[in-house]
């Protein structure tokens, strides 16, 4: 793969496409929702503390009075939000490693000969 298009996915691509399932998940998982919790946790009755947040990974679970609990965060979520954490991770690394052996390359130092003289 080009070292150009590494740095696009690196740096450009999989970071916006975490940051845009990120924010979905927020708005998925009700995070951002100011009516009652009884509205969107409508199941069962509802625990004294009716909801735990946890923001990384994103997880929004209701907890009903039998203990049991749901979480409104979708679950592809959070596989999608590390993969393409990951990916822009390695692929950074990948066009940095890239783009070093391209500098050392081109530095000027001249191959050592086998002769003696």
């Amino acid at each position: 793969m080009n070292n150009a298009v590494r740095v696009v996915v690196g740096t450009v691509v999989a970071p916006s496409a975490a940051v845009a399932v990120y924010l979905h998940g927020l708005w998925a998982g009700h995070f951002l929702d100011l009516r009652a919790t009884s509205v969107y946790c409508p199941a069962k009755p509802l625990d004294s503390t009716a909801t735990s947040a946890d923001w990384l990974p994103l997880r929004h679970l209701c907890r009903y009075a039998d203990g049991t609990t749901t979480d409104l965060v979708p679950a592809y979520v959070n596989p999608f939000l590390f993969l393409c954490l990951a990916v822009a991770v390695s692929f950074t690394a990948l066009a940095l490693r890239s783009a070093r052996r391209l500098r050392g390359g081109r530095s000027g130092a001249r191959p050592v000969s086998g002769r003696s003289r």
